[in-house]
């Protein structure tokens, strides 16, 4: 078994050989045509040396090519050349970027100050040069010296990368066995065994997710999946987003922590069993559909209300099916127009989307359905379908027994106007209409008991009626009926009686009259018609 600091060390040596034998490698040696139809380049040096046009590399000599080859094959040659050289010369970047054209200037190494770097720009060209006091086999040592620096800092902060990320990141041959493991993967690894076998274990005998079967080494596609780890005296299970890449005859995987998003999954599937089961409860029948207009729940009270089969509506039909599926079994309102039928559909969703959707369907076996259209989050629309046949039959019955009681009232002969607990004017029939309303005359609006008592005064003669009437409104309890006479300006005589009847509401009878004048309603009368001859 190797251990961990070997693997590294095998890492670390693999990457220096590769740097070495690309450093003894030329990458390219370009022209580039100038307007004046003349080719430049560099002249022939041993010296790392590089021409650049912008962030574009034209020439570089064979040295310079192979000193920033590793650095460029992510990036382009203008960064590959900062990110090796910079460590040496920290402000190239600033003076790079200060080079006008003419200039020529030095800078000397913060690291070796026997290293020193020219900067020249000709002709919208940048040429850079790195020297050094002890000549061209000097250079050629320190640009190793350089190259390797640079290697090994990218492979210390690959390091870094791999030790401190949280992802499981191994690598397994292609017979399944574990060849590299990061500390994360190791950390789970040392998790899962037993107290007495932890001490001493150098590299782990098992696999953590011995139920993956890994691709072929040879085959591009990635696998992903979940996998579950169960560590001892722990309860909860740790998932992971598990992600293999093969790569040079072996492959890598990548496992990310997925607990919060499986916690939030069981979440939302048991807050979904929870409205299913308060759904289920409802006699609301109830269709929620999707953005793209599927349907995703329902409840039993909407299967009991329309007749739809349970395996119709498990295959997650569509609005225009369901819809359709309906007319068929009639139980939908028949459009007179089966043309615009299809236009009622898009109507009817469009509506739901803004919320305003509500309509009665009146169903041909007599059944009434109020159904409403409200919009849920990304892009959802909810239908709720009620059943409100008893309430239309039961108003219907109100409405046909008011109509009953108006038509009774307006054949009687007496005129009767009825009052509210609160003297609101809430019925009369067709006798007081024709008593207090005449043609000649503008109508009074009347709404309650003091402008049906304006109106009254209006027409007939002063009397301690008024006063009766208006003390029988003010009363709430004990009210005992009150009869008197009163006489039109028309001489027409007339009984009177005001009576409390059920809900705290007051009626007015007025008869016509058949008996003769009293003697203190003639006196009354007569006082009141002389007050009106002198007034």
């Amino acid at each position: 078994m190797l251990s961990l600091d070997v693997l590294r060390l095998a890492a670390a040596g693999g990457l220096v050989a590769v740097g070495l034998f690309c450093a003894f490698q030329s990458v390219r040696s370009l022209l580039i045509a100038r307007p004046n139809g003349n080719a430049q380049r560099l002249p022939e040096v041993s010296a790392p040396a590089f021409l650049f046009q912008g962030d574009m590399l034209i020439d570089a000599s064979p040295s310079g090519a192979a000193l920033i080859a590793v650095a460029a094959d992510d990036r382009n040659e203008r960064a590959a050349l900062l990110h090796v050289l910079e460590p040496q010369f920290p402000d190239l970047r600033d003076r790079l970027q200060d080079l006008r054209p003419g200039d020529r200037i030095r800078i000397q190494s913060a690291v070796d100050s026997g290293l020193s770097l020219i900067l020249a720009m000709m002709d919208g060209l940048v040429r850079i040069t790195l020297e050094e006091d002890g000549g061209v086999q000097s250079v050629s040592r320190t640009c190793s010296d350089i190259e390797r620096a640079s290697m090994l800092d990218e492979l210390n902060l690959l390091r870094l990368i791999m030790r401190d990320t949280p992802q499981l990141i191994w690598r397994e041959d292609g017979q399944g066995q574990l060849t590299w493991a990061n500390a994360a993967y190791l950390s789970y690894a040392d998790r899962l065994m037993p107290d007495g076998e932890r001490r001493g274990q150098v590299w782990p005998g098992e696999r953590l997710f011995p139920e993956i079967q890994p691709p072929l080494p040879t085959d591009p596609r990635t696998f992903e999946g979940r996998q579950a780890l169960q560590l001892p005296g722990e309860k909860a299970e740790h998932w992971f987003e598990i992600t293999a890449v093969p790569q040079d005859g072996s492959v890598i995987y990548y496992a990310i922590d997925a607990n919060a998003t499986i916690r939030a999954e069981r979440a939302q599937f048991d807050f979904q069993q929870t409205l299913g089961k308060t759904f289920a409860q409802l006699s609301t029948g109830l269709a929620i559909f999707n953005k793209k207009r599927q349907l995703t729940m329902f409840n039993p009270a909407l299967l009991d209300m329309t007749g739809l089969p349970f395996a119709f509506m498990s295959t997650r039909p569509s609005i225009e099916r369901v819809l359709d599926r309906l007319r068929e079994m009639r139980r939908l309102p028949e459009p007179k127009n089966y043309a615009t039928w299809r236009e009622q559909f898009a109507a009817l969703e469009a509506a739901a989307q803004s919320g305003t959707y509500s309509e009665n369907w009146d169903m041909p076996d007599g059944q009434t359905y109020r159904v409403s259209g409200r919009p849920h989050p990304d892009g959802a629309i909810a239908f709720l379908f009620e059943d409100i046949s008893a309430e239309i039959s039961l108003t219907r019955r109100f409405r046909t027994e008011i109509e009953s009681g108006q038509a009774v009232l307006d054949a009687l002969p007496d005129a009767i106007a009825v009052f509210s607990s609160s003297n609101t004017l809430t019925m009369t029939n067709v006798a007081y209409d024709q008593l207090w309303q005449s043609d000649d005359e503008p109508q009074m609006t009347v709404h309650d008991l003091r402008g049906a008592l304006r109106m009254w005064k209006s027409r007939a003669a002063s009397t301690t009626l008024w006063r009766e009437i208006e003390d029988f409104g003010r009363l709430r309890h004990d009210r005992a009926m009150v009869r008197d006479q009163l006489v039109l300006h028309t001489g027409r005589r007339m009984n009177c009686e005001i009576m409390a009847i059920s809900g705290g509401m007051t009626m007015i009878r007025f008869t016509v009259s058949t008996e003769r004048l009293t003697a203190p309603l003639s006196a009354r009368l007569k006082t009141s018609g002389e007050r009106l001859a002198t007034g």
